[in-house]
């Protein structure tokens, strides 16, 4: 038996309305008020009329460099400036943005680029050291580009093959998030432009963003959750965001305290690290304007739950999700804070399903395995039909491996 949330006919009024690229989103509120803010990062800050911009000259340079639809371009870097510019130019073209974090290893990196047969590799060497250094490890050039950070490229491979475009827009590969590699089988999960979109606005709905927020996001954009929550949910609010390179607890504290924050969002381990800081620091913590907290990407433990609550004086809102899911299932409601360490409901539109051994429907409330329907779920592994499969049902049911109950 499928377990629906909320009206399927909202959903689907909902995905009639999402525009067709990812990359589409800033231009929507470039149309709307091209001088609220955008991007802030250390030193600098862009308007959504200046983001566009960017977009743009990024977009024609990277055409010219021989990228293409259906090519797939491997973006090695951290969150900035620059990477978050090229992951939309790169949607521009109708090619395929396969982000990868620049802190993985030299063998990791060459791995991700042969198994996805990227047409071009890019590095964002302006905020990440190990970017410049995977540069120059595969004799990449520097990439100049106006009003752009510094970045490097990678020659173009002409022997790769573009994949078919689709028709519909919204059902390209919007991005392509690897989940592991270090078994020498990388998965890569083809993510298409509505599931992105589906769970930036489904999301960014439920945290009741706005123009007026300004969002932390330490999460890479290289993992879903750091893409499709924070950052894509940010801007299809029109609502600014903080980027950071990475995690250290005297930085978020300090942008908290003076860059206006009113969102974060983070993994436990990152709310852990915080608080151990305060501790030994002998800090006190000032967020005058946060009003949003969430935790995701691992379990979240009642007493660290309780810890953060007690210090930020704002509830720790809790979430499920899986890249294969662009990733979010099911998020509590910043409307009905919960006391316990529940997941929350179901995103609108999805359907479940909890199955024994036999792939068979369990009443409500006993425990099984997870299945999950709707418009979030991958399109697939690349490449790896069969992988694909094993997790993928012939009528669209996700196979988590999970086990849960409502």
């Amino acid at each position: 038996m499928a377990l629906d949330s909320d009206t399927l006919s909202d959903r689907d009024h909902l995905l009639d309305h999402l525009p067709q690229r990812i990359s589409h989103i800033p231009f929507a509120i470039e149309q709307q008020d091209a001088q609220s803010m955008a991007l802030i990062v250390d030193g600098d800050q862009w308007s959504y009329g200046r983001f566009c911009t960017q977009i743009r000259i990024v977009s024609q340079a990277l055409e010219k460099l021989g990228i293409g639809a259906g090519d797939r371009v491997l973006l090695v870097g951290e969150n900035g400036l620059g990477l978050i510019t090229l992951i939309m130019a790169v949607s521009e073209l109708d090619a395929w943005p396969v982000i990868v974090n620049a802190r993985l290893s030299g063998r990791e990196i060459d791995l991700f680029k042969d198994h996805c047969g990227a047409r071009r590799v890019i590095f964002t060497t302006d905020v990440s050291p190990e970017a410049a250094d995977h540069a120059a490890r595969q004799g990449a050039e520097p990439l100049h580009l106006e009003g752009m950070p510094e970045m490097a490229i990678g020659p173009l491979d002409e022997t790769t093959q573009s994949e078919p475009v689709d028709a519909d827009g919204a059902a390209q590969v919007g991005a392509m998030i690897y989940t592991s590699g270090t078994t020498g089988n990388p998965k890569g999960v083809m993510l298409s432009h509505r599931g992105l979109m589906y769970v930036a606005s489904v999301s960014g709905r439920i945290r009741g963003l706005a123009a007026t927020d300004r969002t932390y996001a330490v999460l890479p954009v290289s993992h879903v959750f750091g893409l499709a929550s924070t950052l894509l949910g940010s801007l299809f609010a029109g609502a600014a965001v903080r980027l950071a390179p990475r995690f250290a607890p005297a930085d978020v504290l300090k942008s908290l305290r003076q860059d206006g924050i009113t969102v974060l969002q983070g993994v436990p381990a990152m709310y852990a690290k915080i608080l151990e800081h305060l501790d030994v620091c002998g800090e006190d913590l000032e967020a005058p304007h946060l009003r949003y907290l969430s935790a995701g990407g691992s379990p979240l433990q009642m007493d660290l739950k309780n810890a953060v609550e007690d210090l930020f004086g704002v509830a720790l809102n809790n979430g499920y999700g899986l890249t294969e899911c662009s990733p979010t299932v099911s998020q509590t409601r910043i409307d009905a804070p919960v006391e316990s360490d529940t997941v929350g409901p179901l995103l609108p539109g999805l359907q479940v399903r909890f199955v024994d051994g036999d792939d068979q429907d369990l009443p409500p409330g006993e425990a099984g395995e997870l299945w999950v329907k709707g418009p979030n779920l991958m399109l697939g592994y690349y490449r790896a039909p069969d992988l694909t499969a094993q997790v993928l049902t012939p009528d669209g049911w996700y196979k988590t491996g999970d086990i849960a109950r409502l």
